[in-house]
């Protein structure tokens, strides 16, 4: 059984090595060691695009990367928590929570040029798909050797709620574009705030969020993968014929972005389609034994008066969605002053919730962790 782990990535912040068989995954945030303006990419880098140099150096110890984030929500929220429109809401940090307008993935705030991912009616490269599509290009061209790649949705400042069965089969559609375009390896799925959005009335978010997970499982096998090579060879002749396009003085500067992803593009064309993979991130706690909610505590480790309103939350979720899911990351972290024990976790997913090993990894923050 091959190990696992993944951590949250503040470039260079975590450095470890990943043994024969293992995977090491690491979150790149979107907003560490960017640039914001860049004349000789398309799109100009509108929605940030990673500095080479840092991003391959703090890549480096990683086999795998989820790119963080894209968002139902057109309003990031990151000081938010909670629902006003929840019944149950008691939390003063709590904000609006709609349902997603059913046409568009953001990577900010809507009001910022460039800041639609994709919509319903996109047919070309979005400027956040080139920041996304160059993130996956230095990580497959990596000179240590290629790293798998994922496109990650949700996030805990992602405020917008699936609302209904449609809405997830759109978004499904949508990803699988995104991931067709950027040629990514997969989708992460890191909803945060299910619990409380299935407390809205009319809303039946669990619902929601397996139809999205079984959809985008559904759009790998009958969208993406058959037009994976062509999609890739298309997109050669694209790049090419938008760099004859340019007048001479631009060619000279756009060159090198040019020459390198034509050559990406033709690599993606001769290699065989990748493994497209789904992930599904949750908290420690998704799978606790009825009767004994803090079985993972250990000695002296503070208890906690009350549980967690998110206790048994992968139960409304794996039954489902199991079979679509070929990772589970569970995050063991902002815990407060809870001492955790790790196995006990892992174990907690394995007996209660029935995810073979093989499946899970294991998630830490950069430092003591």
């Amino acid at each position: 059984m091959a190990k696992k782990m993944f951590a949250l990535l503040i470039a260079g912040s975590m450095v470890t090595t990943p043994s024969a068989g293992s995977e090491v995954l690491g979150y790149l945030e979107d907003w560490v060691n960017v640039k914001w303006w860049d004349n000789n990419i398309p799109g100009n880098c509108e929605m940030g695009c990673f500095e080479p140099k840092p991003y391959l150096t703090s890549v480096k110890p990683y086999s795998s990367l989820n790119y963080g984030f894209t968002l139902l929500s057109e309003r990031l929220a990151p000081s938010q928590d909670g629902c006003t429109n929840s019944p149950n809401n008691t939390k003063k940090a709590a904000g609006p929570c709609p349902v997603w307008d059913g046409t568009s993935i953001w990577m900010a705030n809507s009001s910022k040029p460039g800041a639609a991912l994709i919509t319903e009616s996109t047919t070309s490269m979005t400027p956040g798909m080139v920041s996304i599509r160059e993130a996956s290009r230095m990580a497959k061209m990596h000179p240590d050797g290629p790293k798998r790649f994922k496109v990650t949705l949700g996030g805990w400042s992602d405020y917008a709620r699936i609302g209904n069965v449609a809405n997830a089969q759109k978004v499904a559609k949508l990803l699988a574009q995104v991931t067709l375009w950027t040629f990514a390896d997969g989708i992460d799925i890191d909803m945060e705030h299910l619990t409380p959005y299935s407390t809205i009335p009319g809303d039946d978010e669990f619902e929601a969020f397996t139809t999205l997970l079984n959809s985008i499982k559904k759009e790998f096998k009958e969208t993406v993968e058959p037009q994976w090579k062509s999609f890739a060879t298309g997109q050669v002749s694209s790049l090419q014929s938008a760099f004859n396009a340019l007048p001479g003085w631009q060619q000279a500067a756009m060159k090198p972005y040019y020459d390198a992803n034509i050559k990406f593009a033709q690599e993606v064309a001769s290699n065989d389609v990748p493994h497209l993979e789904l992930s599904y991130t949750t908290r420690f706690n998704a799978f606790v034994p009825e009767g004994n909610p803090y079985n993972y505590l250990l000695p002296g480790s503070v208890v906690p008066n009350t549980t967690f309103a998110t206790d048994n939350e992968g139960r409304k979720v794996y039954p489902t969605a199991g079979d679509s899911i070929d990772t589970v990351n569970v995050m063991i972290y902002d815990a407060g002053p809870l001492k955790i024990n790790f196995t006990t976790i892992m174990q907690n997913f394995v007996t209660i919730g029935k995810v073979p090993k093989e499946k899970l990894n294991v998630g830490f923050e950069p430092g003591e962790q």
